[in-house]
């Protein structure tokens, strides 16, 4: 497997400059698929063009899976992560410890999938059978894993981009985010990067990357990386030398989570100076175990408001896992995640999803389709029941947070501060849906996707570079002031 380390970690930190605002254009991008969906106040009209046609939501889906989240289980439910002994281990008195500190039975790790939990949660947990004398697991340390089931990366995830952290896997195990930095560190013009691994993590990187001037950077000399089982990376290709010969950083998804879980266990276990018969993986619940220690995520409400402020595809998966996990009382797989996400938002919020296709929580797959129409339904029923749902504080503002807050068709007046939405972006992709408070100061729903983007090879560079805004960018501008104007689109639109 290959892929470009480009702008998901890397470009991005030499191009990361403010969107510059664009001028609105009533012409959309050439060739593209576009639609439009929104009402006007006192209105329960849909205006737009295309809105029952399918189209790739991208991560504007991560709405449908925070608001079936927020309905079902509530802004103050936690994932917990927790670390339980073997019944017969106890006695009357408690665990028990005998005085070479042995421990005589299993210790299981039951992991749930919480996008938080990270290696100082693990420490946590794991203190709780140092303070408690434990020198000697006398059996086994169980991963287990039965929370969730089948595969866990989404039907259709880009082969290529399955090495970048924004593809971490959603499994049962989560440290760290499945994700390492890393670095490759250029030695002059020619030379072979050296990869250097922060962190201690429990990976393998080789590298003949070779260092090249900036200027000789792109086309078919730019960074790759390949991704092995047992979470080993070759990097090959081209690394640009960056100013005063600053290491080039490098974001990679773990490849196999149950081997990251069982060497990250290893490490803290032995960091605590506990030794054990075994590591095992436990892919069905077991019963006989006591808890001894817990630790929590931050509340769903939280999660929600990072997955939407940050587009982050491992929450959005997680949470939808957890969702259906609760929903369906049976272990997660992707399939019962859409299946309760669908369910969810038919019975509590009467959006019914029709024949949309759902493949994963957070937009990632192009297999997803969706129409604006039953998107700006989702956002309807958003909009006229907040005071219960509490659902819009969660969202980027334009111009203020999170992924809207560079947005360049929403920086300057009259729309800065005035539109609440989701963005949504694949290759090709570039999508907005959400709310926009209009000059009388009435707040209404919109959908604007925009599928089959292509531009000159020039301007795409540009684009991907953060060189420019994206053109498409500019006729999405000129919908949101019509709508914000209060204006029913003419013929061109």
């Amino acid at each position: 497997m290959r892929k470009f380390i480009l702008c998901a970690a890397v470009l991005c930190a030499v191009y990361n400059l403010p969107a510059l605002a664009v001028p609105a254009e009533s012409t959309p991008v050439e060739g593209a698929n576009i639609a439009v969906a929104y009402q006007l106040p006192n209105s329960e009209k849909v205006y737009g063009q295309n809105f029952d046609t399918y189209y790739h939501p991208a991560s504007t889906q991560k709405l449908l899976t925070g608001l079936s989240a927020i309905l079902y289980l509530g802004h103050q439910w936690k994932m917990k992560t927790e670390l339980k002994v073997s019944d017969s281990a106890f006695n009357a008195k408690g665990l028990n410890v005998d005085k070479n500190g042995i421990l005589r039975g299993d210790v299981l790790l039951r992991f749930t999938g919480d996008p938080t939990f990270d290696t100082k949660k693990f420490h946590t947990l794991v203190q709780s059978l140092e303070k408690a004398g434990v020198k000697h697991i006398k059996g086994s340390v169980i991963l287990d894993v039965s929370r969730f089931g089948g595969k866990s990366r989404g039907n259709g995830w880009s082969w290529d981009d399955l090495p970048i952290c924004f593809t971490a896997p959603a499994a049962p195990i989560i440290i760290n985010r499945n994700c390492v930095f890393a670095q490759l560190q250029p030695h002059g013009e020619g030379s072979v990067a050296t990869p250097v691994i922060s962190g201690g993590s429990p990976i393998g990187i080789t590298s003949d990357a070779v260092a090249v001037k900036p200027a000789n950077y792109g086309g078919d000399c730019e960074l790759e990386a390949n991704m092995y089982i047992d979470n080993k990376y070759h990097i090959t290709g081209c690394v640009p030398i960056q100013e005063k010969n600053k290491p080039w950083p490098l974001s990679l998804s773990v490849a196999d989570p149950e081997a990251w879980g069982t060497d990250w266990t290893a490490m803290i276990m032995s960091s605590h100076n506990i030794t054990y018969d075994q590591i095992k993986i436990a892919r069905k619940a077991l019963s006989g175990f006591t808890t001894i220690s817990t630790v929590e995520s931050a509340p769903l409400g939280e999660l929600v408001k990072y997955m939407l402020y940050k587009s982050n595809n491992l929450y959005a998966d997680a949470i939808a896992k957890n969702l259906a996990a609760e929903y369906y009382g049976l272990p997660a797989t992707y399939y019962r995640a859409t299946k309760a996400i669908i369910s969810i938002l038919k019975k509590y919020a009467s959006v019914d999803l029709g024949n949309a296709y759902l493949v994963d929580g957070s937009g990632l797959s192009p297999h997803n389709l969706i129409t604006p129409h039953q998107m700006l339904n989702l956002l309807d029923f958003i909009n006229k029941n907040d005071n219960k749902v509490q659902f819009v504080k969660l969202m980027p503002v334009a111009d203020e947070s999170g992924t809207l807050k560079w947005r360049g068709s929403v920086r300057e007046a009259p729309l800065a501060k005035n539109v609440t939405a989701k963005t949504g972006a694949l290759q090709n992709v570039s999508n907005l849906a959400g709310l926009v408070t209009t000059r009388s100061g009435v707040r209404v729903p919109f959908v604007v996707f925009s599928n089959s983007l292509s531009y000159p090879e020039k301007i795409r560079d540009q684009v991907r570079f953060h060189r420019i805004a994206q053109p498409s960018l500019k006729y999405e501008r000129y919908v949101l002031e019509n709508i914000y104007n209060e204006k029913v689109m003419g013929r061109d639109f």
